[in-house]
């Protein structure tokens, strides 16, 4: 390339490739290494092209960025199109990564494989994972005033066994569910803001859960999930609550983030002999419609069908 006398000493730059270099300051010793068949070599000072950020980085990367918030919104109970559509996007980013770097088409292949690994698995969970629902439960306003669940009918699981009294468990393989007590009062609560109770009075139907396996090859590891149920969930987790008039009762829910105190939050592990309470919290029944039926999915233990207990009306006094 050539220069100007007036940018001797100066930054010029390379009309072919872009790089800037110092035009020498001594322009006839650049002649006479010129004349003796020598090349001056020339320093680059700068190169814009490292300078510029590659178009196939910056999709692959925004695909990663994408695909991880797509994975996070597994998190939160919301219906599964925002996390598709999210990481749709996610993969389409990665695609033009490749589009971008066609010139260099065997570069730039782990940013565009990692996005779309996290995208797809994102897209996987939220269309065949169980625990999400496209109806998202507005939590109460205010935890201490539960807005009760709707008193639908249960659809029907499995014939449910004979009834039971109080105080009798349903033992079944190496587990056991029992209802203790029932009684009506305010309800404790405990919550991430500190412990609290009900402004009004409810059913409380205490039951317990237990892990029977004693043999040391029968040890295996049971997860109790609560039979208040859960929101989220596409199965029957609830408990159900009727009277003589077969007339079903609403479930009450304190919210999320709160529970009744002494029971189980969503769910806990229950190893071999040990044995875990809950509280189910219902409305307050007619106590002239007894005697009641409260059924239990045995699937929240691990179980398949229905339990049923008898609740007479003297113990609603």
């Amino acid at each position: 390339m050539t220069s100007p006398e007036d940018m001797i000493g100066k930054h010029d730059r390379c009309p072919n490739c872009g790089t800037l270099t110092v035009v020498p300051r001594s322009r006839p010793q650049a002649v006479t290494q010129q004349q003796a068949g020598q090349s001056e070599t020339f320093k680059p000072v700068m190169n814009i092209t490292e300078m510029r950020i590659s178009p196939a980085k910056i999709f692959g990367v925004a695909g990663i960025v994408i695909g991880v918030i797509a994975c996070l919104t597994l998190w939160y109970p919301i219906p599964y199109l925002p996390t598709v559509l999210i990481g749709v996007i996610g993969i389409a980013s990665a695609a033009m990564s490749r589009v971008a770097s066609r010139r260099s088409w065997k570069k730039n292949v782990e940013l565009p494989f990692l996005g779309v690994a996290i995208c797809g698995v994102a897209i996987y969970f939220s269309l065949f994972s169980g625990d999400r629902t496209d109806a998202t439960p507005e939590p109460p306003a205010e935890p201490a005033r539960p807005a009760p669940a709707p008193a639908t009918r249960p659809a029907p699981v499995a014939p449910p066994a004979a009834v039971l009294p109080i105080g009798v468990g349903r033992q079944w393989d190496d587990r056991s569910l029992k209802v203790l007590a029932v009684k009506i009062d305010y309800v404790p609560l405990s919550s991430v803001t500190g412990n609290k109770r009900s402004q009004d009075k409810f059913l409380m139907i205490s039951i317990e859960a237990s892990n029977t396996s004693t043999r040391p090859d029968q040890y295996r590891q049971i997860t109790y999930i609560t039979l208040r149920g859960d929101a989220s969930s596409r199965e029957r987790t609830f408990a159900s609550l009727s009277d003589a008039n077969d007339i079903f009762y609403n479930r009450v829910d304190f919210g999320p983030d709160t529970h009744p105190s002494g029971g189980v939050a969503l769910s806990a592990p229950l190893g071999p002999g040990k044995t875990i309470r809950d509280i189910l919290i219902f409305e307050l029944p007619d106590a002239s419609a007894g005697p009641y039926r409260l059924e239990l999915p045995l699937r929240n233990l691990g179980g398949v069908g229905l339990a049923a207990w008898e609740i007479p009306e003297s113990a609603l006094r």
